[in-house]
């Protein structure tokens, strides 16, 4: 168990050019919900060639801010793979950045 797994959330670890190289079990899991497995889906592989359709979104435009300009970004986002609303924190990390998604569904369905 890595000190990652105990966190709840979901934390992926992309590198400079945005492709899977870790995450916690928790993305893990949510990953194999949608039937890919890190190691024979993602590691190695860029997010926009797992998911081309997420280029041009506000998941792209964050994650670029913190990458390229060593910043701390903070959004929601609307996956539409698996129907489900993420509050979204990168952090830089020379190279690449590391993602944090909070399920926020039920708050966002709430009202």
């Amino acid at each position: 168990m890595t000190i990652l797994d105990g966190i709840d959330d979901a934390v992926v670890k992309l590198d400079g050019q945005a492709r899977f190289a870790a995450m916690n079990k928790s993305a893990a899991q949510l990953y194999q919900r949608l039937g890919l497995d890190f190691f024979r889906n993602l590691k190695g592989n860029s997010l926009w060639e797992v998911w081309p359709e997420l280029k041009g979104t506000i998941l792209e435009r964050e994650m670029r801010h913190a990458i390229e300009g060593h910043l701390q970004v903070s959004f929601e986002f609307y996956n539409p793979k698996d129907q489900r609303w993420y509050e979204t924190k990168g952090y830089p990390a020379s190279p690449g950045v590391i993602l944090v998604f909070k399920d926020i569904t039920a708050a966002k369905t709430a009202s």
